[in-house]
């Protein structure tokens, strides 16, 4: 990039949202990306960091020196901040933190003490604190040197009594309309909801999306306002947790596309594939133990991909069901016997359907009234089987406290496909000898 280029696209990166030039760097070289955002001035740059995907987040800062990072964060709200600080290692951490100023370092240290996954790891302490004795045109030139001094967008305002206990939020209209002289004692809203440091960041964005919040206060046991969480935050962890379950569902963690070595990657990917491999070899050593049968009939072997395919097919529609249902609280484990009872009654009616419509699909084919007989009963027993392993596996991980997303892809897979050819040649074994 020569200097006229660069002056080029600096002038329209000037005019450019900061989302938008993080799309553009997302989709430039490496080299480029680096030589152009090292142009940027900090405000422009760390505005942009924040906005980059993990991957390219991550390649920009291993480019970066400390002295730089701890410029760019000190741009940056306090939970950004320390969001980017804990994808460093602890060595150039420990480096940054040296760096910055003495008050931006300790407001992040606190941050970073809280799992980077709960609510504590995730709130922010730029917010405005007042006292209940207050009176509102008080509180509103409070409130306008504050605005001046944040760039953060300001809902609430966050009231605390004379002990600096936390006693309830105030929104910023109701402050501007209200009476000059009354004090915010009397305006207060004392019934605000409040999470723990400690709460799962799901469980936090599952709060903030029943009550409808814009932002929800972080409270300790001893009332103490520790800091808030942002909707715009809430919004990042639904993203965030939504692709790690998908990415789980596959076997495979989100964190090591991005960080980790390729025989990491392997070493991690490995072993769900080795399961799958022996699942097929359990499958194989069925089929063979069921030779005789196939020999009398061939062509049970032709509709071998159809059973455990469908199987595999219903078991992942159940467990992905189940799974989303118990990540957006709409299934809890109090009502584990409404949710079976619910899938059973689907899959009945599915499994009726698709085993007549194999069942004739079989019997055309051959000719032989007792293949579709066995075709029909087969994939209705598989599909209901295959509904029950996919719907009770995560509900057992979430009784246990494992994550359910664990369960379901190859595991699930794997397990029905086991099943299904099971159920499918004992039924064929059974059937051939009532019949003939």
């Amino acid at each position: 990039m020569n200097q006229k280029e660069n002056k080029i696209n600096l002038e329209n990166l000037g005019q450019m949202h900061p989302a938008d030039i993080a799309d553009l760097l997302r989709n430039i070289d490496h080299k480029e990306r680096i030589t152009l955002f090292a142009a940027l001035d900090y405000d422009m740059a760390a505005q942009i960091l924040s906005e980059l995907d993990p991957q390219s987040e991550y390649q920009l800062l291993k480019e970066l020196s400390s002295f730089k990072i701890s410029k760019l964060i000190e741009k940056m709200p306090p939970d950004e901040a320390a969001d980017i600080l804990a994808d460093l290692s602890s060595e150039k951490q420990k480096d940054v933190l040296n760096l910055m100023k003495t008050e931006d370092s300790k407001e992040v240290q606190q941050l970073l003490k809280y799992d980077e996954e709960s609510a504590g790891g995730l709130m922010t302490t730029n917010f405005l604190v007042l006292k209940d004795n207050l009176t509102a045109s008080r509180a509103i030139e409070a409130l306008r040197q504050f605005a001046k001094d944040v760039q953060a967008q300001i809902v609430y305002v966050y009231v605390i009594d004379s002990e600096n206990k936390f006693i309830g939020v105030l929104s910023v209209k109701k402050l501007i309309i209200a009476t000059p002289n009354m004090r915010l004692a009397e305006l207060v809203n004392r019934n605000t909801i409040t999470v723990d440091p400690g709460l799962d960041q799901e469980e936090v964005a599952r709060i903030v999306s029943k009550y409808n919040l814009l932002a929800v206060p972080v409270v300790d046991k001893g009332r103490n306002l520790l800091g808030i969480i942002t909707v715009d935050d809430v919004i990042d962890v639904i993203t965030e947790e939504d692709t790690e379950d998908i990415y789980r569902m596959a076997g495979i963690s989100h964190e090591e596309i991005y960080r980790q070595s390729t025989f990491r990657v392997v070493r991690q990917r490995l072993p769900w594939l080795v399961a799958t491999l022996f699942g097929g070899i359990i499958v194989a050593t069925l089929i063979r133990n069921f030779q005789t049968t196939l020999q009398q009939v061939i062509a049970l072997a032709f509709f071998i991909p159809v059973i455990t395919g469908m199987g595999g097919n219903i078991g992942i529609q159940s467990s992905t069901i189940t799974i989303r249902g118990l990540a957006t609280g709409n299934i809890n484990l109090k009502h584990i016997r409404g949710v079976i009872y619910r899938e059973i009654r689907q899959a009945l009616i599915m499994g009726i359907v698709c085993g007549l419509v194999v069942g004739v699909v079989a019997y055309l084919f051959d000719g032989n009234p007792v293949l579709g007989l066995v075709l029909t009963v087969a994939m209705f027993v598989a599909i209901l089987v295959a509904a029950l392993i996919g719907v009770m596996i995560p509900l057992l991980f979430e009784k246990i406290n494992i994550d359910p997303a664990i369960a379901s892809g190859p595991f699930i897979t794997t397990a029905n496909d086991i099943t299904g050819v099971l159920i499918y040649f004992l039924m064929a074994t059974w059937l051939f000898n009532v019949f003939n």
